[in-house]
């Protein structure tokens, strides 16, 4: 049983004492004076009680109070509050001619001023109205304990008619701003106009329109698009994803252009059963990323799937290390294994080839630089790129460099260009290292020193 006076029961109000139950005292004292059993009020929770309960007063000559004694237990936690409550009444009738006792008198007393006391307390929480003035209105007090007498009616009317003022005026700016973006956006149209791109290398042709035709949104998180949003710019950042409407014949032909806007990867998602198909053929998914900063896509529905087709792609896409000792044998030529990938953009690194694959088509700027250890014999060393085509694997690029005598110097061997990714084949690439020396060479270990840095250039 815990005493919780001081935190529910009222200061000025000393007749009343709040305990919280703990689920096995059933004895709950209360030290103010009572006249009577019926003056007691129990309440358990928020309500009222009138049984399960016994109430023991204490005898005039121990002093004021008693105990309020549960039948059960209350449940641990519950709120408990006994409080007295007096009637107005006369405890004793004094006839004409009798004696006057003193102690039935100063029980009469004692009541009167108990009564009187839980009446004032009471009147402590009503509300009292302050001097009435003409034409004020009644408004809380700052410690909105009390009414004061506040601003008058015509004060009242001319606030609402200032509102009425600033209301019209922000509509009439807001028309206004309308008026000069449609403007401006009819201004830019004039100067803009459609792009058709063609690679005739790789068979793409590209059209699409300017953005300056299309409507901007920003979508800095999540963006659920409308199908009445047809042709937006839609600019994703913050890790933001773009939900597609879904996809039905009564969309056909709604479509957006959805771009990275500040290089953290976005997302763009399909509803439901709904996909995303790739124009460059590959692997048809639900969810599509823009890994960096700049990338741009046109997703078009057909009314029954979703086509995504890449506008602009840019940036790295894989660099490679070979940190740990790796033994080039006698006369060697092996695929160089890479430990360490500190940036796949695309997810293309694949161990079980020692190299890239699935390169989204595109031409692509190669960087290779592997690093040998030189011995007491000169031989030539050479890398070269391997390229994954429909016959096979065969030579795409390569580096050619001598590697002196030295014994305990280094060597490293680059090997760079351009190359293209084509579309379902010729999109993966690994590295091939030679050299003529009877003795084993090696790669040392380096997190610098020997790399593979593939970048995009262009889609």
């Amino acid at each position: 049983m815990t005493d919780r006076t001081g935190i529910f029961s009222n200061p000025a109000d000393p007749a009343r004492i709040t305990y919280e139950g703990d689920g096995t005292s059933r004895d709950f004292p209360f030290g103010f004076a009572v006249f009577d059993a019926a003056d007691i009020v129990v309440r358990v929770g928020d309500e009222d009680v009138s049984s399960g309960f016994h109430i023991a007063l204490k005898t005039p000559d121990a002093g004021p109070g008693g105990v309020v004694r549960f039948e059960s237990a209350p449940a641990s936690g519950v709120e408990i509050g006994i409080r007295r409550r007096l009637h107005l009444r006369r405890l004793s009738r004094y006839h004409s001619g009798s004696s006057l006792r003193a102690d039935a008198l100063n029980h009469d007393f004692d009541y009167m001023l108990a009564a009187l006391g839980d009446l004032g307390a009471g009147m402590a929480g009503v509300l009292t109205l302050p001097d009435g003035e003409a034409g004020k209105s009644l408004i809380w007090d700052e410690s909105g304990n009390r009414l004061i007498n506040g601003a008058d009616g015509a004060v009242i009317a001319g606030a609402q008619q200032q509102g009425h003022l600033a209301t019209a005026a922000a509509l009439r700016a807001e028309t206004a701003q309308d008026r000069a973006e449609n403007a401006l956006h009819g201004f830019m149209q004039q100067g803009a106009g459609p792009v058709l791109a063609l690679d005739c290398r790789a068979q793409n042709t590209v059209a699409y329109e300017d953005e300056r035709r299309m409507k901007m949104i920003a979508a800095p998180g999540y963006r659920v698009l409308d199908r009445r949003e047809t042709g937006a710019f839609v600019m994703l950042s913050n890790g933001g994803r773009a939900d597609l409407p879904a996809c039905a014949a009564a969309g056909n032909g709604v479509w957006y252009r959805i771009s990275n806007g500040d290089g953290t990867q976005v997302d763009i998602r399909a509803q439901g059963s709904d996909i995303l198909r790739p124009a460059d053929g590959s692997a048809e998914q639900a969810l599509v990323t823009l890994p960096l900063r700049g990338d741009a896509v046109d997703v078009v529905c057909d009314g029954m799937r979703w086509h995504i087709q890449p506008v602009r792609s840019g940036g790295p896409v894989v660099k490679l290390r070979r940190v740990a000792v790796q033994n080039i044998p006698a006369d060697g030529d092996f695929i160089i294994e890479w430990d360490s990938v500190p940036t796949d953009t695309h997810h293309l690194y694949d161990a079980a080839i020692d190299g890239i694959n699935h390169v989204p088509p595109g031409h692509y700027h190669l960087d290779i630089g592997v690093c040998f250890e030189l011995t007491a014999d000169a031989v030539q060393g050479m890398v070269y790129v391997e390229r994954l085509g429909a016959g096979g694997w065969n030579l795409h690029l390569q580096g050619i460099d001598t590697l002196p005598a030295g014994p305990g110097a280094r060597k490293i061997v680059r090997c760079g260009g351009m190359i293209r990714a084509g579309i379902g084949v010729d999109n993966a690439f690994r590295v091939r290292v030679v050299h003529g020396s009877d003795d084993s060479r090696v790669i040392p270990a380096s997190d610098l020193q020997t790399w593979f840095h593939l970048a995009r250039i262009g889609a």
